[in-house]
């Protein structure tokens, strides 16, 4: 499949209030970033977007320390490689064929809308919406960010 990166963003929705639109921005540069990061094949920059104190929650019942994330990422055969990027290891994983990289979930899904959800001053979920493909919503979890000394830091991975 042949694709372009970055993948199309389109800022969608935003529910409740309690940020500025300086935080608002702040926020999408960063997921914008790390959806290039994913669109190019790697995660360079997600290392200076977790907090060293917060760590971050990869799944939905995984927490990781941020050296524990370091670790992972210069691993070929880890979390972030398989479930990402590499199809073949990942259909190896789970024993059947035709499982979907979280990469692959973005290369297909045409543009890409972000919902803000805005639950305080320090705390923001993102939903990613595919209105072309939204079936393929199914594959990702809500990621979230969180407000520490004055700077965001990605809480939840997607």
């Amino acid at each position: 499949m042949s694709f372009k990166c970055p993948f199309p963003i389109v800022m969608g929705t935003t529910y409740g209030n309690g940020i500025s639109h300086f935080d608002k921005t702040l926020i999408l540069f960063e997921i914008k970033q790390l959806l290039l990061d994913l669109c190019e094949g790697h995660f360079i920059h997600l290392v200076s977007f977790i907090d060293k104190e917060t760590g971050l929650f990869v799944d939905a019942k995984g927490y990781w320390t941020l050296d524990e994330v370091k670790v992972d990422l210069k691993d070929p055969e880890g979390y972030f490689a398989l479930y990402y990027f590499d199809k073949a290891k990942l259909d190896q994983k789970k024993g059947s064929i035709g499982n979907l990289t979280i990469r692959e979930v973005f290369t297909q899904a045409g543009p890409v809308f972000i919902d803000f959800y805005i639950g305080s001053k320090e705390e923001v979920e993102l939903k990613f919406r595919f209105p072309d493909q939204p079936k393929l919503e199914r594959y990702l979890i809500n990621p979230s960010f969180i407000k520490l000394k004055n700077s965001w830091y990605l809480h939840r991975m997607f």
